[in-house]
């Protein structure tokens, strides 16, 4: 017999629990390959070994046969990830045994599990008896030399999806392949090098989850990294899940974006949430619907600390997925939402209910090229700490105004100009307004000037209110509203209010005034289809190390097991550098 006991992190905060247990409380028929796990002393034996855990913690645990849970579910926020890891490792015919001071529900009788293991009518000891009888469904893609790279992709100007195809072209991972879903811009450079399917699949509205679960059905390989064009995997991506280990759940990076040109002002962007409410008691949530999303907009959700779980809550945010095919197959993505639906907690909290957990492997990290304004409150995320408190949090040189930012939109000034004159033309605005579009300046408090002018002058019939926010947020904002913020605005334009009261909501509105405080000096647009990369400085290894010491010991929402140094390295090996550029403008090598 051997006794295991794990300890959780001091930082968490969890409350010690006093719930010992005697070796003669383990009377088993066979305890000579039995393996005794749990988060409290056993009273007349001390332990063979002992871990501090956390929620980024994997439990390997060599030559498994037979395993002894004792409490861990009462006693510890991480006993989804131990079940997931120990059942994997378990061989076929091994049995686990479950005991509870408090009874409650195993994960075993979630549909994950289900087909794999039998409960014994009779307990022993008070133990629930399982059988394992066949291998689960991550254990049958086992190993991880094997990956296909998955990217939804739209016919957008090709910027991002070009350094997010060469830095995957870039890993180190001898067998892997690139597929793409939908149809890219024809500039794409690597029409040779990846696969491209479901370009028949329509768009507007885009439908999301079609095509991610388009791109895992056209997976040749086991091992799955689904992302967004946006993203930027860090060098050591193949090194990171090694060490990481096989067997994984529904895994994520932590990610980040620097709004600046320097990599000095980080935010925590689109990772690894939760929601504070239970979604399976809100609604059915297999067979969520498009009507339901107005019901999970108004629930609170935030940023959930690596180091924490809350198993049944946590989710992953869409933008980076790393699982085994036969994972997402078992609880792919609910194809009755689209984009802005918000597919990305449905399908997380499914798999909660399936009893797949949800992780963070913290070895490496990923960067967004760019970021939506709804993303943040001015600058700040809602996070839970280390020890599970609700914090905004905010990098404090965001209140430095003269540091160069990036463009906020994936669109040039002449675009942006283009969108407000075709909304301002549609909608009546005078001559003289249509004529002073073309020469406002296009830097943040520029545009929202003009904006004003534009909002102050235009006439909008009650019966064209919907068509109008359409055009509102397609042509002046650039990006979606939020959808109970989309519900706010559209209440008070069908009311009785006056025409200055609704203007008035307009440019008040939170998303035009999030995206001002972007920068109110610097265009929120492009000027070249590089700005949003940095120029390789010197003293970008200095602005690297700064930012790595600010989010390894002053940040609340990011956890690094490692040295400052390899943080740092991990900032500039996830950073999009500027390429070298022709004569003509065209991208060359990229200075990595």
């Amino acid at each position: 017999m051997k006794i295991i006991r794990y300890v959780h992190d001091r930082k968490l905060g969890a409350r010690p629990l006093s719930r010992p247990y005697t070796l003669a409380s383990l009377d088993m028929d066979n305890t000579e390959n039995l393996t005794v796990i749990s988060f409290s002393d056993c009273l007349d034996r001390p332990a063979d070994e002992t871990y501090i855990v956390n929620g980024c913690s994997r439990f390997f645990i060599a030559d498994l046969q037979n395993v002894a849970l004792v409490n861990v579910q009462n006693d510890s926020a991480f006993y989804a990830h131990m079940l997931w890891d120990i059942t994997h490792q378990m061989p076929a015919g091994g049995k686990l045994y479950i005991r509870e001071k408090i009874r409650c529900e195993t994960l075993l009788e979630r549909g994950y599990y289900r087909e794999a293991f039998t409960e014994s009518p009779e307990s022993v000891s008070g133990f629930r008896v399982y059988q394992k009888n066949s291998p689960l469904a991550a254990s049958r893609d086992k190993g991880l030399t094997q990956w296909s790279f998955c990217i939804p992709v739209g016919p957008e100007e090709p910027t991002f999806i070009n350094a997010c195809v060469e830095r995957i072209l870039q890993l180190d991972i001898a067998e892997k392949e690139i597929i793409l879903c939908g149809t890219p811009h024809p500039d794409f450079r690597f029409f040779e090098q990846v696969k491209i399917v479901g370009q028949d699949i329509p768009a507007p509205p885009v439908h999301i989850t079609r095509k991610k679960n388009l791109l895992v059905e056209s997976a040749r390989y086991p091992n799955l990294c689904i992302l967004h064009d946006r993203v930027l995997l860090a060098l050591n991506f193949y090194q990171a899940v090694q060490r990481f280990g096989d067997d994984y759940p529904m895994t994520g990076f932590q990610s980040f974006y620097f709004t600046d040109q320097y990599n000095l002002v980080p935010r925590k962007y689109s990772d690894f949430n939760t929601i504070e409410q239970d979604l399976t008691k809100e609604l059915s949530i297999t067979a969520v619907t498009q009507k339901d999303t107005s019901l999970i907009s108004k629930l609170f959700y935030c940023y959930q600390h690596p180091a924490r779980s809350q198993f049944g809550h946590d989710y992953l945010t869409g933008s980076l997925y790393i699982c085994k095919k036969s994972v997402w197959q078992h609880s792919p993505q609910n194809e009755q939402l689209y984009w802005n639906d918000y597919e990305d907690i449905e399908q997380g909290i499914r798999c909660s209910y399936e009893g797949i957990p949800t992780i963070i492997n913290p070895w490496s990290i990923t960067q967004s090229m760019n970021a939506r304004s709804v993303i943040h409150y001015y600058g700040y995320v809602a996070v839970k700490d280390y020890r599970g408190n609700k914090k905004m949090s905010r990098c404090r040189l965001e209140m430095l105004p003269f540091i160069p930012k990036k463009p906020l939109f994936r669109l040039s000034d002449e675009q942006a100009r283009n969108f407000i004159y075709h909304f301002a033309k549609k909608y009546g605005a005078s001559q003289e307004i249509l004529l002073c579009i073309s020469s406002s300046a296009m830097n943040g408090l520029g545009r929202f000037l003009l904006i004003k002018k534009v909002i102050k002058d235009i006439k909008v019939r009650l019966e064209e209110t919907s068509e109008f926010l359409r055009d509102f947020s397609r042509w002046i904002l650039c990006e979606d509203m939020a959808p109970n913020e989309l519900v706010r605005v559209t209440r008070v334009m069908n009311s009785s209010a006056s025409p200055a009261t609704k203007k008035s909501m307009l440019l008040g509105c939170f998303i035009l005034n999030n995206q001002l405080s972007h920068s109110w000096f610097f265009s929120p647009f492009y000027k070249n289809n590089d700005d949003w990369f940095i120029k390789k400085r010197r003293m970008i290894c200095i602005s690297n190390f700064i930012s790595a010491c600010y989010l390894k010991y002053l940040y609340r929402g990011a956890y690094f097991p490692m040295s400052v140094m390899e943080v740092a390295r991990l900032l500039n090996d996830s950073t999009p550098y500027q390429c070298e550029r022709g004569r003509n403008g065209t991208e060359g090598r990229r200075d990595h």
